[in-house]
């Protein structure tokens, strides 16, 4: 199949003042964002590795899940959070970049660039006071760590440096004790040492010759002897620029291919330029942040600004922040990028079941903080109130799911999937408590982030929570046969505990308590997305009805393309395609990145403390991968055997296309949409299974491989792994 793709270019032609207005590179390990200040050509240069470890608190829960039961008042007014804590006030926390800078003649007054998302590749023009012109050609290698800064037309010089920790808020890390940066000249090349954690060191180096500046960065969070980790990055990286600039040629090249294998594994084409550029620059951030062998994304993943802490302390944020960013990965082909997020909380087990055990006092068991720091420990403080809530681990399991569901990756299934689901489970077995109606309830869950009259709104048998460990025993039980175990245990835990709650309106957030607010999260959807266990049904149907009756104010950004979602697998394709345009034109940086709240005054949400009150360069990354997610939603989900074609599209598109798109069970999945219908789908069979494919819209007969069904409202296809069918509709 040919792969056309169009709108391929981020075009900036403002000067990029603030740094969430500048161009973007990443390699899922080193990034680099580019902002302007005077005559200065500025890049935040980020690692991956570059966090703030300590936390003065103590290791130990103020009070346990049983005293917050017993104790709900002193739950809700932060009694048990209180902790005593050393003179230096750590806590844990992503830090920023580090500081790259090329100083020209002049002021900058005029900038166009233009980022080429296919080859990573920016070509920029800035204009300076005095006439004249200085142009770069930049990328950042998708290999090595390595930016290439190419300049012409302008006298430049390079400038590196390290954190200044007399500006703004970077002044906490000088309460920290962080020593200042050294520098090292070593014939062209220039070295920046950064010391930092406790442990930690960063060494930034930029070497320049007649072709432009080669800047890599490296960081260990974690060394022995610092002096000797910082010698001996310094050492890689001279070896690295040295043989970067001798080879230049063969890593160009490698660079290409790589992004040419991204893109060629799946794409689609729809008649919005608004949306297909959006959908264009998620993709490209994708990849900017997700490889097989790097951390999971952080909420600004590898561009942190290099003058200021990084909001919400840039962790991973155990809820739908971190879950978020994978679902495009597995939607669209790109399953293998997922490994990362399984390898790295498998890794970090005994942390996150030391952590049950001192909360909750259960042996064998997982709980998740919601804020989270390397090594599975709480971001900001430990044992703080959003650290000791019930439920982070269940969001974790569902892209634990999600990740088998698509990749069919057996292997993970037996050494880190289920030995990670059925320690989730444990810890809600342990809880778990029976009532006079004979089920088993789960006490002190919450539904994120609900709050009444002053509070986050906690009580038993959540729809979020009890939805989702039916989805993961379910899970559990199949996990089991395929690897020979015992899963009895799981099936008997499943058949006692209470079922989903539904109601007049559709899921509630609690029994007994309808949603009564406006709020952003929509996790009483969870049985609709991401479990997909009730779509395209009538209590599917209620339930957006009832979110859509509370209005918008108290919506984040996210929320647009999450509820977009939700409206495609309720087949209202012009609801979703409006809340992505939504988002796109309210809560996006001229850079594409996404602004938490209404920056721009829109007037979409109520101004609020975390809506609309954030600073201008605050930014995360979760809600432009939503919709690269939900666009590809629009084309097609599943739910059991049930797979649903082009419900999200809007009646407004007469042509759209979508190839190999990914449902569970790995099939892959092309549609051409023309004349306001489906024409043609293409199933490339993941595994063997007979399906039932459900097409919206008025289709005509359906042929399945040249059988005419004729005009039959469904078909069912029996799928035998490796082969490719062909559905066709439209025939009279």
């Amino acid at each position: 199949m040919v792969i056309i793709m169009t709108n391929t270019k981020l075009i900036l032609d403002r000067v990029p003042r603030r740094f969430n207005e500048g161009m973007f590179w990443g390699n899922g390990c080193m990034g680099a964002l580019l902002y302007v200040k005077g005559n200065e050509i500025c890049f935040a240069v980020d690692h991956m590795m570059l966090w703030e470890t300590r936390d003065s608190g103590e290791d130990r829960p103020g009070g346990t899940f049983q005293d917050f039961m017993a104790n709900p008042e002193l739950f809700h007014n932060g009694t048990y959070f209180y902790s005593e804590r050393k003179t230096v006030n750590y806590y844990r926390t992503r830090l920023p970049g580090l500081s790259l800078s090329f100083v020209l003649q002049d002021e900058i007054t005029d900038f166009y660039g233009e980022l080429d998302y296919r080859t990573a590749v920016s070509e920029i023009t800035f204009t300076l006071r005095d006439g004249s012109k200085a142009a770069c050609r930049i990328y950042m290698d998708s290999n090595v760590n390595l930016l290439k800064v190419e300049t012409s037309g302008s006298e430049t010089a390079v400038h590196a440096a390290g954190w200044d920790t007399a500006r703004g808020n970077l002044s906490v890390l000088k309460d920290w004790g962080y020593p200042a940066y050294e520098k090292k000249q070593e014939g062209e090349i220039t070295h920046v040492l950064q010391p930092y954690s406790e442990k930690g060191v960063a060494v930034l180096s930029a070497a320049a010759n007649e072709k432009g500046a080669y800047v890599t960065l490296q960081a260990l969070l974690e060394t022995e002897e610092t002096a000797a980790a910082a010698d001996r990055l310094t050492e890689e990286n001279r070896a690295l620029l040295t043989r970067y600039q001798a080879e230049e040629e063969s890593f160009l090249k490698a660079h290409k291919e790589s992004w040419e294998a991204y893109w060629s594994r799946s794409d689609l084409q729809v008649p919005n330029e608004r949306l297909q550029q959006a959908y264009d620059a998620e993709m490209y951030k994708i990849y900017s942040n997700e490889r097989e062998k790097v951390l999971p994304v952080t909420l600004q993943g590898v561009w942190n600004n290099d003058s200021r802490m990084p909001a919400w302390c840039g962790d991973l944020h155990n809820d739908m922040n971190v879950e978020a960013c994978y679902w495009p990965v597995y939607k669209n082909n790109h399953a293998e990028l997922g490994s990362a997020y399984i390898d790295y909380y498998a890794g970090i087990m005994p942390r996150l079941m030391e952590r049950a055990e001192k909360l909750f006092g259960i042996k064998d068991a997982i709980h998740c903080p919601v804020m989270m720091a390397p090594g599975g420990y709480g971001a900001g403080g430990e044992w703080c109130f959003w650290n000791c809530l019930l439920g982070p681990e269940l969001f974790v399991a569902t892209d634990f799911i999600w990740y088998y569901a698509f990749s069919g990756d057996g292997k993970r299934l037996a050494s880190a999937i289920y030995p990670f689901l059925e320690r989730v489970i444990h810890l809600y077995q342990g809880i778990a408590y029976r009532k006079e109606d004979g089920f088993l309830h789960i006490p002190f869950c919450n539904s994120p982030e609900v709050f009444k009259d002053g509070r986050m709104l906690i009580g038993d048998d959540s729809t979020v929570v009890i939805s989702t460990l039916h989805y993961v025993l379910a899970h559990l039980k199949e996990y089991a046969e395929i690897l020979g175990k015992d899963g009895g245990d799981f099936e008997e835990f499943d058949r006692n505990l209470v079922p989903v709650t539904t109601g007049e309106k559709g899921y509630p957030l609690f029994p007994g308590e309808e949603l009564f607010e406006s709020h952003r999260h929509f996790c009483q959807l969870f049985p609709v997305f991401p479990l997909g266990v009730d779509i395209h049904s009538d209590c599917a149907d209620r339930s957006l009805n009832a979110v859509i009756d509370k209005g918008y104010t108290e919506y984040a950004s996210w929320s647009f393309p999450y509820l977009s979602i939700f409206a495609s697998r309720c087949g209202r394709g012009n609801m979703a395609a409006m809340l992505l345009e939504l988002y796109c034109q309210v809560f996006r940086s001229r850079n594409t990145f996404c602004a938490n709240g209404d920056p721009n005054q829109c007037g979409v949400l109520r101004v609020a403390d975390t809506n609309a009150g954030e600073p201008s360069d605050t930014f995360t990354l979760e809600a432009g991968f939503i919709l690269a997610a939900a666009m590809s939603e629009m084309f097609v989900h599943r739910s059991g055997n049930e797979v649903y074609v082009a419900y999200g599209i809007p009646d407004e598109w007469k042509s759209a296309s979508c190839r190999r798109m990914v449902i569970e069970g790995g099939h892959r999945i092309s549609v051409e949409y023309e004349e306001y219908r489906v024409k043609k789908v293409t199933v490339e069979a993941g595994m063997t299974e007979k399906l039932r494919f459900h097409f919206a819209k008025d289709h005509g007969d359906i042929c399945v491989d040249g059988v005419n069904l004729g005009a039959a409202e469904n078909c069912e296809v029996l799928l035998e792994a490796g082969n490719v069918y062909q559905i066709t509709a439209g025939t009279r």
